[in-house]
């Protein structure tokens, strides 16, 4: 994104004499300490001046002043102006630099009541900037601020409308009172003014104070963006809206230590919130092109910065994924799904399944994952997430991805260790794709803090699968068809067999453990039958396996083996699937004991 330049209005301007009977100063005194615009030791400050007067505009009784660095971050702590008049003066270090200054207007009084007003502007602090703004005038100019900017297609810049009471003083507007467009084709604009350039050509984009039909416009220039086609692409769908959200900087920096080789690139949608994760490193949603480096900060490209956008919803992975292969086009493309994750089924209270967003409550269910890939069929899709690698996660995702790969069980927050799954792919992109999948299981395996935890990794052949679920399939008949006389073996089995994060209301089970326990038991030959084949179809379908001691009888696949009166609530759910739709393992769960 381009750095935003001084508004002129500020720049060493003499305060103003005419204060109302209201007035609240505040004086940010940044003593500079390098960073932004450079070290040095002068004194930087940010003079703001909050008058009062009745003029018919939006009006209140109290405002919130934030300053936001690049990241979307507090600069330094918000300050709170009531209309008592009270002067405030707080010293803080900040360096040089572009920020965000966002003042917010309240009906009542210690930021009581509703936001009533906005006032939002890009300022650069180097040496004495003063901003002066009036409560309660009507706005009677309008700027955008830059005026020009300039992108390549597909990346991203923001503009912000500032409103004035006259040439000097900036007023409040009321939240949602700005409307953005584009005038000509080659951009869009959001309703917070984030442009985005989509192809080459020059347009205006317009802000509209809609009460007072204000207006003002600034120049875009969209330069071209020419993809370039490379042997990998590595889509990483990182959604850190949750409580995982302090595990992202850590794997995007593992990430950016591995990514050395120009045909084996990274792209990242990356999601954080500072609303409700105070720890994030920015607020909103952004995509990145990976830089290498080494350093514990984030030195990668920023392509779109596209505030908050819903990552618990299918069409954003979808769009996500469309825009990715688009841009970023490979021989071979991987996409990994970043959060947490609940195998199949929707967990209660929060119904997670995959990608669980707390901004929004929302998650993608499994039968929602063929709209959430479309038509696209990646070499790898790789689950960084719990419990994903189930014989019904698999089976509804076969005709997207050659490989899939995750972990039975429910691994470390700390998730892939992505430094030492994809030096591989960094030293060795031409391997065959199986070869390659076969260091995620080394990676999980590999880590030393890992050791005591219970890790599990596998990479299943979905050409495979189909043969899988016809065995799952017969295996099901058999078990109804004797139903009545097998009872104690299936409760035996399920007891016994591997699970994976055992609930009141989960029962995951390794399918192969499951199928050697039915084996070992008093059933009818047929069962048993059906039983090896169920596992030999899985020697065929599961192409690697690592597990260490603390999940000792995993076998890279698990599925569902609930008893019927638990499994009753969760019927219709698992009927939207593909693979309740192609074996009769569903018509089993119905009437297992």
């Amino acid at each position: 994104m381009n750095r935003v330049p001084v508004p002129a209005f500020c720049d060493n301007r003499t305060m103003r004499s005419r204060f109302g009977p209201w007035l609240a100063l505040l004086v940010l005194l940044l003593a500079g300490c390098g960073g932004g615009g450079g070290g040095g030791t002068d004194t930087n400050a940010l003079v703001y001046t909050a008058t009062w007067a009745a003029g018919g505009g939006v009006d209140g009784d109290s405002l919130r002043l934030s300053l936001y660095d690049g990241n979307g971050k507090l600069a330094v702590p918000s300050v709170l102006i009531n209309k008592s008049g009270a002067s405030v003066v707080q010293n803080v270090a900040l360096p040089r630099g572009t920020y965000r200054a966002v003042a917010e207007l309240y009906q009542g009084a210690n930021l009581g009541g509703n936001r009533v007003g906005i006032l939002e502007t890009p300022v650069t602090v180097n040496g004495t900037l003063r901003l002066d703004t009036l409560i309660g005038a009507q706005p009677t100019q309008l700027r955008v601020m830059p005026g020009t900017a300039s992108v390549q297609a597909q990346f991203s810049t923001r503009f912000y409308a500032v409103a004035y009471a006259d040439l000097a003083q900036t007023t409040f507007v009321a939240p949602g009172s700005i409307r953005w467009q584009v005038l000509g084709s080659g951009a869009r604009v959001d309703a917070t003014g984030l442009a985005v350039g989509e192809s080459p050509g020059t347009v205006t984009v317009r802000a509209t104070h809609e009460p007072t039909a204000l207006q003002a416009g600034a120049t875009l220039t969209v330069q071209p963006f020419t993809p370039r086609r490379t042997k990998w692409t590595v889509l990483v769908y990182m959604n850190a809206a949750n409580d995982l959200y302090s595990y992202s900087p850590l794997n995007f920096n593992q990430i950016e230590s591995v990514a050395q080789n120009a045909e084996v690139r990274f792209v990242v949608q990356w999601k954080q919130s500072t609303s409700l994760f105070t720890g994030s490193i920015f607020n909103g949603t952004r995509r990145y092109l990976v830089r290498p480096d080494t350093s514990s900060g984030i030195a990668s490209q920023l392509v779109q910065e596209m505030g908050s956008v819903d990552m618990g919803a299918p069409g954003t992975l979808r769009d996500f994924v469309d825009w990715g292969t688009t841009n970023f086009p490979a021989d071979r493309t991987a996409l990994v799904i970043w959060n947490h994750g609940s195998g199949w089924r929707r967990s209660a209270p929060e119904g997670r399944a995959v990608s669980y967003d707390d901004e929004t409550g929302h998650a993608i269910q499994t039968w929602d994952l063929g709209e959430a890939l479309g038509a696209h069929r990646f070499d790898i899709l790789a689950w960084d997430a719990s419990l994903m690698q189930m014989a019904e996660v698999a089976y509804e995702v076969k005709d997207q991805a050659r490989y899939v790969v995750g972990s039975e069980e429910s691994p470390p927050a700390e998730g892939y260790p992505y430094h030492t799954i994809f030096d591989k792919f960094r030293d060795r992109p031409d391997d065959p794709t199986a070869t390659l999948c076969r260091a995620f299981v080394d990676g999980m395996l590999g880590v030393p803090a890992y050791a005591t935890r219970k890790i599990t990794q596998s990479v299943v052949d979905s050409t495979a699968l189909g043969g899988l679920a016809t065995a799952v399939d017969l295996l099901a008949a058999v078990l109804i068809a004797n139903k009545d006389t097998i009872g104690l073996a299936v409760q035996e089995t399920r007891a016994l067999s591997q699970s994976y994060s055992q609930t009141a209301v989960r029962y995951y089970r390794d399918l192969y453990d499951v199928c050697l326990h039915l084996e070992s038991r008093d059933v009818p030959v047929t069962v048993k039958t059906a039983a090896a084949n169920v596992r030999a179809a899985i020697g065929t379908t599961v192409v690697f396996e690592g597990h260490n001691t603390n999940s000792p009888r995993s076998n890279g696949i698990a599925i569902d083996f609930s008893p019927n009166d638990r499994f009753s609530s969760d019927a219709t759910d698992y009927r939207r699937m593909r693979f309740a739709a192609d074996t009769r393992w569903d018509e089993w769960l119905a009437v297992a004991p």
